[in-house]
């Protein structure tokens, strides 16, 4: 994803210019954004205290970490399934190309993805 030329507060500052009564086009052409970039940040980030738009820039980090995290200990997994299978084949037989099938967890997909409200009340 492409980063922002904006931070983060300084997007919350022009969010509060806004509710303060400015006029939303002024403020994106002061700021060179489009309209729809504005109305996308005060979706995102409308009504957060200066604080909670630092929180959220830390949990974003964090998410961003635990996802790479997770990535590099499923790869490790799938290499140490590998090795273990290989080492039970009798030797000289050929060797088992198949992926092996992701691990399910109950419940694992129940609350991810863009309409989980819909299938978490399943």
């Amino acid at each position: 994803m492409r980063r922002s030329r904006h931070t983060d507060q300084e997007v919350a500052f022009l969010l509060k210019e806004a509710a303060a009564g400015t006029a939303i086009a002024e403020i994106c052409s002061a700021a060179h954004v489009s309209i729809g970039t504005f109305y996308r940040w005060r979706r995102r980030l409308g009504g957060l205290p200066p604080e909670g738009v630092e929180r959220l820039g830390q949990v974003e980090r964090e998410n961003a970490r635990l996802r790479d995290e997770v990535l590099r200990l499923r790869s490790a997994l799938r290499a140490a399934s590998t090795h273990a299978s290989d080492a039970r084949r009798a030797p000289g037989a050929k060797p088992d190309n198949r992926i092996p099938a992701p691990v399910h967890h109950r419940g694992g997909g129940a609350s991810v993805g863009r309409y989980a409200f819909v299938r978490g009340a399943n």
